[in-house]
C-alpha cells in the first residue's frame, strides 16, 4: 500500500518517515523495520544510505509491481466491463510432493481472476492476462504438466452461468461488500492530515483485499452484483483523498531528513 507513495517519491523516503507512516496504521516499529529488509531480500526496495542515515527507494521488481498493481487498480476501478466473450482456460498438474508451489499457484491464479469449476480446470474471462499467466506458470517451472487455450465457449455441457456458479463462490465476498459499504456510510470524514493519509492507506489497502477474492467478472456473466457498487466507492474515496495523502506523505519525507543519526 506505501508502494505508491514510493512510486511518486523517486528519491525514496527516510526510515523514520516510514516508521511514522505505519505506526498510523497500527504496525510497530520493530514488524516495520523486518517487513523493510524482507522486502529489500526480495529485491523490491533498494537501501541507500546518507551518511548514518538510510533512505528507501523502489528497486526495479518493486516498480513493475507497483506499475501492475495499479494497472490492475485502474481495472478494477473502472465501470466498464464490456466483454469479447472469449474466455483463458488453463489446464495444470501440481505433483502431490509440491504442496509449496500448489499454494504459490492458487494464490497467483485468485490474483489473476481464475476460478476453478472442476479439478485441474481454471477459467477466467479476462483473456488479456495470459501473459502474466505465462509468468506465473514459468516462475513455478510447470510448463511441463500444463497447458492453457483462449476462445469463446460452445453449445456443450455446462452453460456459461452454469460454469461461473460452479468456478466461483461469492457468498463470503458478498457479505464482506455489504459491510464495506456499510462502515463507510457510518465512518466520520477525515480531517487532519495525516487522518486523510491514514484513512487514504487504509482504504488501498482494502482494496488490494477486495481485488484478490473478486474476479472482477463482465456484466453479461454477472449482471448484478455489489462489487461494483463498492469500487465505485473506492473510487470515488480515492479522488477525494489522494492528493492530500501523497502531499503529507511527501511532507513527511521532508520532516524526516536526517538532521540526527537515524538507525535501522
Amino acid at each position: 500500500m506505501a508502494g505508491e507513495m514510493l512510486y511518486d517519491q523517486p528519491e525514496g523516503a527516510w526510515t523514520t518517515a516510514l516508521l511514522r507512516v505505519f505506526a498510523s496504521l497500527g504496525v510497530e516499529d520493530h514488524a516495520c523495520r523486518q517487513l523493510l529488509a524482507r522486502s529489500t531480500h526480495a529485491g523490491w526496495l533498494t537501501r541507500v544510505r546518507d551518511g548514518r542515515a538510510v533512505r528507501w527507494t523502489l528497486d526495479v521488481r518493486g516498480r513493475e509491481l507497483v506499475e501492475e498493481g495499479m494497472r490492475r487498480s485502474d481495472a478494477y476501478l473502472s465501470d466498464d466491463r464490456t466483454w469479447d466473450r472469449h474466455w483463458l482456460v488453463l489446464y495444470v498438474n501440481v505433483p502431490q510432493n509440491r504442496r509449496t508451489t500448489r499454494k504459490r499457484l492458487y494464490g497467483g491464479l485468485d490474483w489473476l481472476g481464475f476460478g476453478n469449476p472442476v479439478p485441474g480446470i481454471w477459467v477466467t474471462p479476462h483473456s488479456e492476462r495470459a501473459p502474466a499467466l505465462t509468468r506465473l506458470i514459468e516462475s513455478l517451472e510447470l510448463e511441463e504438466t500444463s497447458f492453457a487455450v483462449s476462445g469463446r465457449t460452445v453449445e456443450l455441457g455446462l452453460t456459461e452461468s452454469e460454469l461461473v456458479a460452479r468456478a466461483w463462490d461469492f457468498t463470503e465476498l458478498e457479505v464482506a461488500y455489504q459491510r464495506f459499504l456499510q462502515m463507510d456510510d457510518e465512518r466520520p470524514d477525515p480531517r487532519s492530515p495525516d487522518d486523510v493519509m491514514t484513512a487514504y492507506l487504509e482504504l488501498l489497502n482494502l482494496q488490494q483485499r477486495f481485488m484478490r477474492r473478486d474476479p472482477q467478472l463482465p456484466v453479461a456473466l454477472q449482471p448484478a452484483w455489489v462489487g461494483r457498487e463498492a469500487a465505485a466507492r473506492f473510487r470515488a474515496r480515492r479522488g477525494q483523498w489522494a492528493r492530500a495523502a501523497h502531499r503529507r506523505f511527501r511532507e513527511l519525507v521532508a520532516e524526516s531528513a536526517p538532521r540526527t543519526p537515524d538507525r535501522v
